[in-house]
């Protein structure tokens, strides 16, 4: 009888044994099915998250590239202009050094006319003077 009554209290223990791991066994699966949809909605937003940054980066690229030939231009651009202010300057360089040229030029013209005049002026006063001293 003793047996029996060990039995009885062995088969109840694993009753309950058997209920609490059952009970957790649910438990365990309603955990797992909470991670499982855990783990879906963060594979989701990772996938939305990968998909904006290859967009983003596809635009980034485009804007570097546009970037870049604008860059590219504006430098191509800004060569030439200041190849042109170079040659510009040796342009004005060779103007200014005409206009000094011609106006010493005219200058010089101008003093010999004017030293034509006063020789002519003086020649005419000692004939001026000659006559007068013949006269006188």
């Amino acid at each position: 009888q003793v047996s029996q009554n060990e039995l009885s209290w062995f088969h109840q223990d694993s009753e309950a044994q058997m209920k609490k791991w059952q009970q957790e066994k649910k438990e365990n699966r309603e955990n797992l099915k909470a991670l499982r949809a855990t783990a879906k909605k963060h594979s989701d937003t990772n996938e939305r998250y990968l998909k904006t940054i290859d967009d983003k980066e596809k635009q980034y690229n485009e804007c570097l590239n546009t970037f870049l030939e604008t860059s590219n231009k504006f430098a191509n651009e800004k060569g030439k202009l200041e190849e042109l202010i170079k040659k510009s300057q040796g342009d004005s360089h060779e103007c200014e050094k005409r206009a000094v040229k011609a106006e010493v030029s005219v200058l010089q013209t101008w003093k010999e006319t004017e030293i034509w005049k006063l020789k002519g002026t003086i020649a005419k006063a000692e004939g001026n003077l000659r006559k007068l001293k013949a006269l006188s």
